[in-house]
């Protein structure tokens, strides 16, 4: 694994923490100082001036989770060498309580705390942290900052306001939502920032890299998109016009929300030679989103992938759960979270919201959106279907609940079209989710929070008794959903079609390959007109793809490189078969399967089912 540099503190800095105090709203302002020009065995100092306490002793504290993840990070484990300091430079007494808190003795003469924290990117520590909420640092080149990954916040002090002075390389440039007193600065080696208070500094990640941006306004939201690409491979000027497309649908979609004026995309592009990762996606912000991508894909890829499917759901977090929200997520606890029950909101409403904005929109056909559908439905079927998805949420942590996470992406979305479906069912066509939300965004907002063990019966009670059924049976009972019956209502139903595949993955992800008992990957007895056209045969043993070693630990990798092969391509992979070796060479073509799947019964005909499915896709 490459290795990563990360910054040290500025010696300047050291003496003027004692010194300097500031003032914002009235309140102490708590300061940090990080220096991203001088680098230390692969890690960064950071210091922390708290101003005067007025406590015995005091807990600082470095975030075991943060908001938009549902797993555990102890960011905490990353610190070493801890180190109090009084007015006289002398040290005090520290002891460490868990893997993220330090308690701080003697705490009236406390001047400054320092530590040492390593980067997760290349870190040997089996830490498990989503890579798009991790932290990498490469010394001159990158600085992907995570800020719960560097700077805590004191036990009982996290609504104070801070300040983070970061010095950096003058070749490198920052992109944040934070705002930031040096924007205008002529000498670009020294940011400024400034936060209310420390769940701002969470929700505010900082991308620093050579300039591989662009800007542009759609509909009075100013988006900006930075990209680091290792290997120059990839300038976000060429990403430009396909993000702007979706943004433009997407704020269309919203029309009536209140969003936001600035939206800044972080997306780092991985090496998959260096970094060997099997999942990568983004993590969701007020305004911004960190994304993390292979730097291997091709720009079609990662214009339907990255941008049209990953970035616009995040960016539909700014509906929920940035602008609905619990008291869970509003005051949100980071070293011991009260998870919420909703995920069927955030993650899944979110979700659908992605799908459902192409269709609207015209980005997709109405065919292709329920395609997109129907592949949820069958991935979702590999989860327990009998769990309630309140459960889920609220137990999330738990390892029984946490294996379910994923489907908060498949079924969570179909609660959210069933939902839609009836609202427009109940209300002629004229009210469905997105007015749902739109209206809990207007009584709520960022500021207010709605109580948890409430909102279902509230949503009941603003909009019809069969919603809160569909809850009652589905979200928070056990009840498996019935999907005929509610497409059916749409004129959508079940039958046999020949669709469009991958060599090796359908629609739905599912795979025509398996792994043996000896750990090699072969051909199944499913296949596809692709894999009969190459001459492939089940049991085959897959060597290569295209002159690539294939193994279990870069199958993803090569796997998602066949997703760009275009009819005509010379392609061509190795198998042993009988213990054989022979090649399987010829010419991509678009392979397809014959499946049963959901269709549009009669598509030009105008009864009321034409009409519900009408106002399904199209209306707010």
């Amino acid at each position: 694994m490459k290795k990563i540099f990360i910054a040290v503190v500025a010696i300047a800095f050291l003496g003027s923490c004692s010194t300097y105090k500031t003032a914002q709203n009235n309140k102490t302002t708590i300061e940090v100082a990080i220096d991203l020009n001088t680098v230390e065995d692969d890690k960064v100092k950071v210091v922390v001036n708290p101003q005067k306490i007025k406590e015995e002793s005091i807990v600082y504290q470095i975030p075991a989770i943060v908001p938009g993840t549902y797993a555990m990070s102890n960011y905490g484990r990353f610190v070493s060498d801890f180190k109090a300091y009084d007015y006289k430079g002398n040290e005090i007494a520290v002891e460490k309580l868990d893997d993220n808190s330090w308690k701080v003795n003697n705490a009236k003469n406390l001047d400054k705390i320092s530590y040492w924290i390593d980067d997760t990117f290349d870190s040997e520590l089996k830490h498990g942290i989503y890579v798009m909420a991790g932290t990498n640092i490469e010394e001159g080149k990158n600085f992907f900052l995570n800020l719960p990954g560097f700077i805590g916040y004191f036990q009982g002090k996290k609504e104070l306001p801070y300040q983070i002075s970061i010095s950096h390389p003058e070749n490198l440039y920052e992109t944040s939502s934070l705002i930031n007193k040096n924007k205008t600065k002529e000498d670009n080696t020294k940011d400024v920032f400034v936060a209310s208070r420390y769940d701002e500094i969470s929700d505010n990640p900082i991308m620093y890299a050579p300039l591989n941006n662009v800007s542009f306004t759609v509909n009075g939201i100013e988006v900006n998109f930075a990209v680091y690409s290792p290997n120059n491979l990839h300038k976000a000027k060429d990403m430009e016009a396909d993000l702007k497309k979706m943004v433009q649908a997407q704020t269309n979609f919203l029309e009536g929300f209140k969003t936001t004026n600035e939206y800044n995309i972080l997306l780092y592009l991985f090496d998959s030679k260096v970094y060997k990762w099997n999942s990568f996606g983004a993590l969701e912000h007020l305004s911004s989103t960190t994304v993390v991508y292979p730097e291997s894909y091709s720009k079609e890829q990662l214009a339907e992938g990255m941008i049209n499917g990953t970035v616009s759901h995040e960016f539909f977090h700014i509906v929920t759960p940035l602008s609905v929200h619990s008291e869970q997520i509003h005051s949100f606890d980071f070293n011991k979270p009260n998870m919420s029950k909703h995920l069927w909101m955030y993650e899944g409403i979110t979700e659908y919201f992605a799908n459902l904005f192409q269709v609207n929109q015209g980005l997709i056909t109405e065919q292709k959106f329920i395609n997109e559908m129907q592949s949820k439905i069958a991935t979702s079927k590999r989860f327990d279907d009998t769990m309630p998805f309140t459960e889920m949420s609220k137990n999330i942590l738990d390892k029984k609940h946490a294996k379910n996470y994923g489907n908060v992406y498949m079924k969570g979305a179909l609660i959210g079209m069933c939902l839609d479906i009836i609202l427009r069912e109940e209300s002629n066509g004229t009210y469905g989710v997105r007015n749902l939300m739109r209206d809990l965004s207007k009584k709520y907002g960022a500021t207010k929070a709605f109580n948890d063990e409430e909102i279902i019966a509230e949503i009941t009670a603003m909009t019809y008794p069969a919603v809160g059924e569909f809850f009652k049976n589905h979200v928070e009972g056990k009840m498996p959903i019935d999907y005929n019956m509610f497409f059916s209502k749409a004129g959508i139903v079940k039958k046999m079609q020949t669709v469009d595949t991958r060599y090796f993955v359908d629609s739905s992800n599912r795979p025509f390959i398996a792994v043996n008992k000896k750990r090699e990957i072969h051909f199944t007895k499913r296949t596809n007109t692709g894999l009969v056209a190459l001459g492939a045969k089940e049991n085959d043993v897959v060597k290569s793809i295209n002159g690539e070693a294939l193994s279990l630990q870069n199958a993803n990798t090569l796997i998602v490189k066949t997703f760009s092969w275009k009819a005509g391509d010379k392609i061509s992979i190795e198998v042993i078969r009988d213990g054989k070796t022979i090649k399987l060479e010829g010419a991509a073509i678009v392979p397809q399967i014959e499946q049963e799947g959901y269709a549009i019964e009669n598509p030009s005909v105008n009864d009321a089912k034409s009409k519900l499915r009408n106002a399904w896709f199209k209306t707010l």
